[in-house]
């Protein structure tokens, strides 16, 4: 289980700096949003604290899909402005105030999962445009510290999920662990409108999350752990594409 928490994230980490530097920031970001930490943090919880633990985590994630775009909002507002040292508490605090509203309003678990994807649609204008100017190509240093972080933050999370409960454990393991990472490591060596496009470009993988999230809090009351996830993750992808074709037609 350490082997899975130490190794997973920051390999995915790799692969998605790679996308960028291969297919740009915007396809990076939309392979950001793709569940691969959450889902990685979800079948370590189920693993952990069992299916029922999960399926709960899994619908509050749903909704923290939304305080995670919030957290690449103002980050990117921010990034017009100043350098990432300010920027990186800036939308982590977009993110803590997204978190805090969702659990004041008190709302039953599918309502708010649902409630994370009608947000969707509407972030993608909430987004400054990139300034014009050119972006540089992200630069291969600083790949170790990035996989560090990413380990790091899921290990956190993780230790963190039992005394927090299923809900608060799924809002945190829609921590912007890839949107920080990435973003931070985007808008130092590439500049601000890279990193602004990074993390747009996720707002189109969050349907993938969700759509991920909602299978899998459904199929684990009906199925084993192991078909659920490949259930979920199988539709994930659909969806995925789905995006990116609509994405480039839409062009």
């Amino acid at each position: 289980m350490l082997l899975l928490k130490l190794l997973l994230v920051p390999a995915l980490i790799w692969l998605i700096s790679a996308a960028a530097r291969k297919w740009g920031p915007g396809v990076a970001g939309a392979l950001a949003g793709f569940p691969v930490i959450t889902g990685s943090i979800l079948l370590i919880l189920t693993l952990e604290q069992g299916p029922d633990f999960a399926r709960q985590a899994a619908l509050a994630s749903a909704m923290g899909a939304a305080a995670n775009v919030v957290f690449g909002i103002a980050y990117s507002w921010a990034a017009l402005r100043w350098r990432w040292p300010l920027c990186l508490p800036l939308g982590v605090a977009g993110y803590a105030l997204a978190v805090v509203a969702s659990q004041a309003a008190a709302l039953p678990p599918w309502p708010a999962a649902m409630l994370g994807l009608a947000f969707l649609p509407l972030a993608g204008f909430l987004f400054p445009a990139p300034p014009a100017t050119a972006s540089a190509l992200p630069r291969e240093a600083g790949m170790a510290p990035r996989m560090a972080a990413g380990a790091v933050l899921v290990l956190i999370i993780t230790s963190l999920s039992q005394k927090l409960g299923p809900s608060l454990s799924g809002l945190l393991a829609v921590f912007p662990v890839l949107a920080s990472v990435l973003g931070v490591f985007t808008h130092a060596s590439a500049g601000p409108a890279a990193a602004i496009r990074l993390l747009r470009g996720m707002v189109r993988g969050f349907y993938a999350f969700i759509a991920f999230c909602l299978a899998l809090a459904g199929a684990l009351d009906a199925l084993r752990p192991a078909s659920a996830f490949l259930l979920a993750l199988s539709l994930a992808v659909l969806v995925q594409l789905a995006v990116m074709w609509l994405g480039r037609h839409r062009h």
